[in-house]
């Protein structure tokens, strides 16, 4: 989940076509964080998380950056290490999650774009994994597909939205998987509002 580079590229098809689909429902919701879900065609759920606080798109990107912190905030991880970053910091990324027992430890490598369009920041996760060799012990996470979307909106906070979905591979019952997506990511959407509330830069920031 850990991420970058400032041009568009095809690969935000794939991101923004996660937008097309049928209407959201709505999961979870408190003071500052808001959780959306919808079935996939395969009775798998693509969740929508989104989180208004006082913070800046530099800081949420320094958070991002910080690979020592991603347990801080991204639920259930162990580790995120970044595998390779060129000169145009396109990054590929490998994450490990923990699991409770009986269920095997996840992980999942994913490759990072990010860019600007009409001073919105969009961040792409498109799923390599396939493309690595598999981590001993833990079970390669498949058909990862997202998008983080951060502006301000019209009261002055930072928005950050995240959109995806993937599929746990294994055995994991549907239910299970189901459910375990919802809380994480509302555990996740939480946990970057302590990161990040009230952190702000010079107004010139998004």
């Amino acid at each position: 989940m850990c991420l970058f580079c400032f041009f568009a590229q095809p690969w935000v098809l794939q991101a923004q076509s996660l937008e097309l689909a049928s209407t959201w429902n709505l999961a979870s919701a408190s003071k500052n964080v808001t959780v959306y879900q919808r079935e996939t065609q395969n009775n798998q759920l693509a969740v929508r998380g989104i989180a208004q606080l006082h913070s800046t798109t530099k800081a949420f990107l320094q958070l991002l950056d910080d690979t020592k912190r991603a347990p801080l905030w991204i639920a259930n991880c162990r580790e995120v290490t970044i595998l390779s970053s060129d000169k145009n910091n396109i990054r590929i990324v490998h994450s490990k999650f923990d699991a409770p027992w009986p269920i095997k430890d996840r992980d999942m490598v994913t490759k990072s774009v990010s860019y600007y369009q009409h001073n919105i920041l969009f961040i792409d996760i498109i799923d390599v994994g396939e493309q690595y060799p598999q981590t001993e012990g833990y079970v390669r996470m498949q058909q990862v597909n997202g998008q983080w979307k951060l502006f301000l909106a019209a009261n002055g906070l930072l928005t950050i939205e995240y959109t995806g979905r993937a599929d746990p591979a294994g055995k994991i019952p549907t239910w299970l998987a189901n459910r375990t997506l919802i809380s994480s990511v509302r555990e996740t959407f939480e946990n970057i509002v302590q990161q990040l509330d009230n952190i702000t830069e010079p107004s010139s920031d998004l």
